[in-house]
């Protein structure tokens, strides 16, 4: 049974991927959002509707992190980078310390979603996890001859490869990196929205 954390709760999709047992914990800034997947009468129902135990932290997930205490999830989910304006204090090396230090162990899974319109995060990430010597792959399932079908672009850190050996034997296909390196390194005092322009 896993205990999975995710940043930024949306509609609350990824609640229905949980089974019986497991354990999922949203952090979420917007409580119109919360309001709208909670209640009696919710507009979006997938957190009703899973079988996991689930519970939602309002305020900034970073912020939240920070104060609390190890969480020691399987996999921590970070999906709140899809908009036009991406909050950039979760892109940082310090908001990726930050993470690693809420994982389970060296075979806990950091995800990253990182579809975006304008926007190549991948250097960004990439230039963090080599800064914290984290192993990193990326997954894309969007399948070329689908044009109603939007992508999803993930990357996936680790500590050790190990931790990929079953997101590499379903994968379709792995993603080579955007660019070459030198990768950017984003910390909390010096960020440059050029470096992820498209």
């Amino acid at each position: 049974a896993l205990h999975v954390g995710i940043v930024g709760l949306g509609t609350g999709t990824l609640a229905a991927y949980a089974v019986p047992g497991e354990r999922v914990r949203f952090y979420e800034i917007d409580p119109d959002v919360v309001a709208l997947s909670m209640g009696s009468e919710p507009v979006s129902t997938y957190l009703r509707d899973t079988a996991a135990d689930v519970s939602v932290v309002l305020g900034d997930a970073r912020m939240r992190l920070e104060r609390e205490s190890p969480q020691a999830f399987d996999v921590l989910v970070v999906d709140a980078f899809s908009s036009d304006a991406i909050p950039v204090h979760l892109l940082t090396v310090e908001a990726l310390r930050v993470y690693v230090r809420h994982l389970r162990d060296e075979n806990a899974i950091l995800a990253l979603h990182i579809s975006n319109r304008y926007l190549d995060l991948d250097p960004i990430v990439r230039g963090g996890a080599e800064v914290l010597g984290l192993e990193v792959i990326r997954v894309n399932d969007s399948p070329e001859d689908d044009a109603h079908y939007s992508p999803s672009d993930w990357i996936l850190l680790a500590a050790h490869d190990a931790a990929f050996e079953g997101v590499i034997a379903t994968a379709e296909e792995l993603e080579s990196p955007s660019r070459e390196p030198p990768w950017p390194r984003w910390t909390d005092e010096y960020t440059n929205l050029l470096d992820a322009l498209k």
